[in-house]
């Protein structure tokens, strides 16, 4: 099921005459099978490439409705496009993005975003904050919230059975046993601790080369950019965002809403598709 409006995916059709915009429009036409568009019909005009504090709304109710749709059991997993956050903040609303809004509407505050491409997976102990904040962030309670986590989501919903995480250091160097800063002895602690639960992890590692040359089934990084620059690098159209933690299966593109190539036909829909796939896979996983 599509949750969205009529008047944007008829504009979107109008506009591009790309190969992904003649799928749109047999959709519209209703041959595309059994999918149901929800139309909510909160868009009345659409304009390419421009924030909007309409479009900020209407986005922030698709995934409301979306919402309702998993709390009744409607539908089965939740696969979202990307936002701008912008938009949504001209819209008054303060999430700073999808993360960390279902995480409030589905009462849940242990939560971590992971970003997957086919096999490889980096979670990440801080999200949408600025690089000056991480420092802060870093306790011993924020790394092992984000490796047990992970840990358990590999086994639940990926099918490892005894996973193997790796964990960044912050600072260059995994701190060069404190020279660089004390940091890494937090997340040595998180690491102990979730040792002591049975985890199978290892680290802190220098970030540098820790993706290159230790492999596992998961990694965790320390804040966005640690973690989203090699998993971006390695396979950018099929990068999928994952979030772990939530009562039920999230997944979304791994780019952004890509205001430059709007209403142009240029938008690559790889990403979306293996989002589509990754939550498949998932359920399947978990029954």
């Amino acid at each position: 099921m599509i949750v969205g409006d009529d008047t944007a995916l008829r504009a979107s059709a109008a506009a591009c005459l790309s190969g992904q915009a003649v799928r749109v429009k047999r959709f519209m036409e209703g041959r595309r099978g059994d999918v149901e568009l929800l139309d909510l019909g909160i868009v009345k005009k659409v304009v390419f490439g421009a924030s909007d504090a309409a479009c900020g709304e209407a986005s922030y109710r698709y995934v409301l409705e979306a919402l309702k749709l998993l709390f009744t059991g409607a539908v089965s997993a939740l696969v979202t496009c990307p936002i701008s956050k912008k938009s949504i903040r001209q819209a008054g609303i303060t999430f700073p993005g999808h993360t960390e809004l279902l995480a409030h509407y589905s009462g849940v505050t242990d939560y971590v975003m992971m970003m997957a491409a086919r096999g490889f997976r980096v979670s990440l102990v801080t999200i949408h904050i600025a690089l000056k904040e991480v420092p802060a962030s870093i306790t011993s309670a924020s790394v092992l919230k984000c490796i047990s986590i992970t840990s358990a989501s590999l086994r639940d919903y990926f099918g490892v059975k005894n996973p193997l995480i790796k964990v960044c250091g912050l600072n260059p160097h995994a701190g060069e046993q404190g020279l660089m800063g004390s940091e890494e002895g937090m997340i040595s602690e998180g690491i102990d601790h979730a040792r002591s639960l049975g985890i199978r992890v290892e680290g802190p590692f220098p970030a540098d080369s820790l993706f290159h040359h230790t492999a596992g089934d998961a990694y965790v990084a320390m804040y966005h950019d640690q973690g989203l620059i090699p998993v971006k690098t390695v396979d950018f159209r099929r990068t999928v965002n994952i979030t772990l933690g939530l009562p039920f299966i999230r997944t979304s593109v791994g780019h952004g809403t890509g205001f430059d190539i709007a209403g142009q036909g240029k938008a690559d829909p790889t990403s979306l598709i293996e989002a589509y796939k990754t939550a498949e896979r998932m359920l399947l996983a978990s029954t």
